[in-house]
């Protein structure tokens, strides 16, 4: 299976992620940064933001959203991750998420990999769909506890949807 991760990062949580992502995936990891290369040949794209604010995307996606959504990705499956806090931040939690989400579904993308909310604590969220949230979501400052447990979860279903 071929995988590449593309992620934003400011303080590094996400591109923590996004490395211990690619060591389990066998994944190239790239930030979101250097642009989307060469996406023929993959099997699964894996796109990575932390939220700021009231529910940003990260600095780096702020260009990149509009290319994301002029790229072809028809027949690529793809693959959402990020992190947020759920506490400070309840009503936008992981909000980038269901921006990028979005802009790849526009660009002709399959979503995997949706996950439960069982277990968070927010009210609302553009990450939500269905109830059910579109990746995988981290709270590294209210939940790491969670993490390691929550990465291997997600790599497992990914595998098996791919």
């Amino acid at each position: 299976m071929k995988v590449r991760i593309y992620y934003g990062s400011t303080i590094g949580d996400t591109e923590s992620i996004a490395q211990v992502l690619g060591e389990k995936l066998g994944a190239e990891v790239v930030p979101i940064s250097l642009g989307i290369k060469n996406i023929d040949c993959l099997d699964l794209i894996l796109f990575g933001s932390s939220t700021w604010g009231y529910g940003e995307l990260q600095d780096d996606w702020g260009d990149r959203i509009n290319i994301l959504g002029n790229i072809n990705l028809s027949g690529k499956k793809i693959g959402i991750f990020g992190t947020g806090d759920q506490e400070s931040y309840e009503d936008t939690f992981c909000d980038a998420m269901g921006i990028i989400g979005k802009a790849a579904r526009n660009a002709g993308g399959e979503i995997i990999g949706m996950t439960s909310k069982e277990g968070y604590n927010f009210s609302n969220s553009k990450a939500l769909e269905n109830n059910q949230l579109i990746g995988l979501a981290l709270d590294i400052n209210n939940q790491d506890d969670l993490t390691s447990s929550r990465i291997e979860e997600w790599v497992d279903q990914l595998k098996k949807e791919v």
